[in-house]
């Protein structure tokens, strides 16, 4: 009996996370998009790889007003609600600019970066050197799942 109860304790505990975790990213989605089109790079995105530090990192990328593409990162990250990357467009799948490498003092550097965004933009890598050591991530898209529908059901 008591691994029962103790049993649907974690189930209800797991469903109530789950909730404000979506709950979290909507409301992250309606202030920051606010059903606009986005650019290739534009979303959430999670961490899949990384030959420094760890993988599961949410991030987002949204366009600012001088036309740059800010990232910060959101959920499960070493540094949470920071601008950590400032990129700026070359065409569809690549951009240029710079990335923060933070420590584990929690100093930091900035470095140029470049990422490539796969033919479908539903994954990207990013490369940056800090320090003499070159810093490689893999990300997927989060949100939306498919951009060219997301932005195509924008038109209709």
């Amino acid at each position: 009996m008591k691994s029962f109860i103790k049993t649907i304790i974690i189930a209800m505990s797991f469903f109530y996370l789950n909730s404000l975790f979506s709950f979290e990213f909507e409301d992250i989605v309606k202030k920051t998009f606010s059903d606009r089109k986005l650019d290739s790079i534009e979303g959430l995105w999670k961490k899949t790889y990384a030959n420094q530090g760890s993988t599961g990192c949410i991030t987002m990328f949204y366009k600012t007003k001088e036309n740059l593409f800010n990232q910060i990162h959101v959920y499960s990250c070493f540094v949470i609600d920071k601008v950590t990357g400032k990129q700026k467009k070359i065409d569809e799948n690549n951009y240029e600019g710079e990335n923060a490498i933070y420590y584990y003092d929690r100093n930091s550097t900035w470095s140029p970066s470049s990422i490539k965004i796969s033919e479908n933009l539903n994954s990207f890598s990013i490369t940056h050197e800090g320090n003499g050591n070159t810093f490689t991530e893999n990300w997927t898209r989060f949100w939306p799942n498919d951009l060219k529908k997301y932005n195509e059901n924008l038109d209709n």
